[in-house]
């Protein structure tokens, strides 16, 4: 095939559906069927897994039988001829014997069918991801902005996000959440108990907690010389308190602790309690005992505490989440038709402002010079810059001058910039507001993808930023900006006052109409906007047409 080079592509347009080729099998060990050469048949459970990588399915298929858990199918998608991921996610969806999705991914096969797929799967059955390959190489070769803040990894981060899916960042993680999921019931809401006795683990799982919006009241501590009898005491005390949405036990080995007697306990106390528990076994090679008896009762054992907090978290994230759905089918907005644009690159400043007349977009009073000028219809201070079609990044190419208040500081700027630029800006300076940054591009395979966040020249060194891929709506828009520093200043953080968040929310739509409607527009870029209380400015606005 492909691997051949030209003369095995051809190969590539079988008439009928198939898997791989390069791929590592598929299993069903419900029904004793392994096509894989793994050393170790996947065993059987409720986990479905699809993997690009046949060497993590074989480690996972290892880890699956030490921890007891175990797979209700396994698909290895190789080379994704004409068979994906896309497509056993429809698969997993409807089989009953699977409770969770796992993928392994490093490439997504159609990145605009994933974001509907997985957003409406995702909300019926947890879709738990790990994604390889995430470097920002390839991902920087573009020159505006709105490119070098949306690495790979960040549109990952955001397709994963946007569509209700739970990434996990390295193979702990993975196999963290796919216990978690696999063994545990609903956490229905935030309020987790921590049974221990040690302070430090407890400690270090009650900061992690906080950073994840779980609420751990003091934990109950029986402290060092606990026996099981004194364990089971606490489990008792604990069980008392209805409100309690999920406990985390911390067992570390100290003289007089029983490890194997105390897990004992924990099974006969928990074994009527439909709420997620997991146990840490921070004892290493002496656990294996208790472990087992754990694992034979199908209670979630992470040895250390703070992972177990953050998969706690991810269940609550996943079972708050999936009710809604963040990744709308339909447009938010009625498309008219696209006009048409013949030259590709970067637009000037008039080229500009022509194409978008007829979204209403506020621009800062601006001329446009290629010969003599005078400032005598600005007030001071004013801005002199390179027209946008001849210099991207104007700070760094010195093709901008702030704050001019005079007339010999404006002549000296002008005539400095006339030297490198045919076409230069003439702008009034805005003097209160603050500032937007508003970015839309498109990588192939995925819908236009939205940046929004803090603008000015520090946009990239600040990264205040929030993504997602159109289409949106108002109430996308409305949780992007909360994800922001400037936009929880638009909505009034500690002041009370908002600003114009109307117009906010019009313009960022808006600017998503425009590329919804041509596809010649490549990226979009507004840095930046100034937002008051009564409006939004646009000050520097770039369009480039591929």
């Amino acid at each position: 095939f492909a691997e051949l080079g030209k003369k095995g592509v051809w190969l590539e347009t079988p008439p009928l559906p198939l898997l791989g080729p390069n791929c590592f099998g598929v299993a069903n060990p419900v029904t004793k069927l392994d096509t894989t050469f793994a050393k170790t048949a996947p065993p059987p459970g409720n986990i479905g897994l699809i993997s690009q990588s046949g060497a993590l399915a074989s480690y996972l298929f290892n880890w699956a039988k030490e921890t007891g858990l175990g797979f209700s199918k396994f698909v290895s998608l190789g080379n994704r001829l004409n068979l994906t991921e896309n497509d056993f996610l429809h698969y997993f969806a409807n089989d009953s014997a699977t409770k969770v999705i796992a993928l392994y991914l490093e490439s997504f096969a159609a990145g605009g069918d994933w974001l509907k797929i997985a957003s409406r799967i995702s909300r019926k059955k947890p879709v738990i991801v790990l994604v390889g390959g995430q470097t920002p190489g390839g991902r920087l070769a573009s020159q505006s902005h709105t490119a070098s803040v949306s690495p790979e990894s960040s549109l990952v981060t955001t397709a994963l996000n946007q569509s209700g899916c739970l990434q996990a960042k390295t193979i702990t993680d993975f196999t963290n959440l796919l216990e978690i999921f696999s063994l545990e019931p609903e956490l229905k809401d935030n309020d987790l108990a921590i049974i221990t006795n040690a302070g430090g683990p407890a400690i270090l799982a009650i900061d992690t907690a906080g950073s994840l919006n779980l609420d751990t009241a003091k934990p109950i501590d029986v402290l060092g010389d606990a026996d099981a009898r004194r364990f089971n005491q606490a489990f008792r005390q604990v069980l008392k308190d209805k409100t309690k949405d999920a406990y985390l036990i911390i067992i570390t080995p100290q003289a007089n602790t029983e490890i194997e007697s105390t897990c004992r306990a924990i099974v006969r106390r928990f074994a009527n309690v439909n709420k997620p528990l997991i146990v840490s076994l921070l004892t290493g090679q002496l656990t294996e005992p208790a472990r087992n008896i754990l694992k034979n009762n199908r209670i979630a054992t992470i040895d250390l505490p703070q992972e177990a907090v953050s998969s706690l978290a991810a269940l609550l994230q996943w079972h708050r989440g999936h009710r809604f759905d963040l990744y709308p089918s339909r447009r938010p907005y009625r498309l008219k038709a696209g006009t048409k644009i013949l030259k590709s690159g970067r637009l000037s400043w008039q080229q500009t402002a022509r194409l978008i007349a007829d979204y209403k977009f506020a621009l800062v009073k601006t001329v446009t010079a290629a010969g003599p000028i005078k400032p005598v219809d600005f007030r001071w201070p004013v801005v002199l810059k390179a027209d946008p079609g001849l210099a991207g990044h104007r700070t760094e190419n010195k093709a901008i001058y702030l704050n001019l208040k005079t007339n010999s500081a404006f002549k000296s700027a002008y005539q400095k910039l006339k030297q490198k630029f045919p076409l230069v800006l003439v702008q009034e300076q805005l003097a209160v507001g603050h500032e937007l940054f508003i970015g839309i591009s498109r990588n192939p395979g995925w819908p236009p993808l939205l940046t929004i966040g803090g603008g000015g020249i520090y946009t990239e060194l600040y990264r205040d930023l929030a993504r997602a891929f159109l289409p949106v709506n108002e109430k996308i828009i409305g949780k992007l900006l909360h994800q922001t520093s400037i936009g929880q200043i638009i909505f009034g953080y500690r002041t009370g006052v908002k600003l114009a968040i109307k117009a906010v929310i019009k313009l960022i739509l808006n600017s998503c109409q425009i590329v919804e409607e041509l596809p010649q527009v490549k990226e979009l870029e507004i840095n930046p906007a100034f937002v008051t209380e009564s409006q939004v400015t646009i000050v520097d606005l770039k369009i480039q047409i591929d």
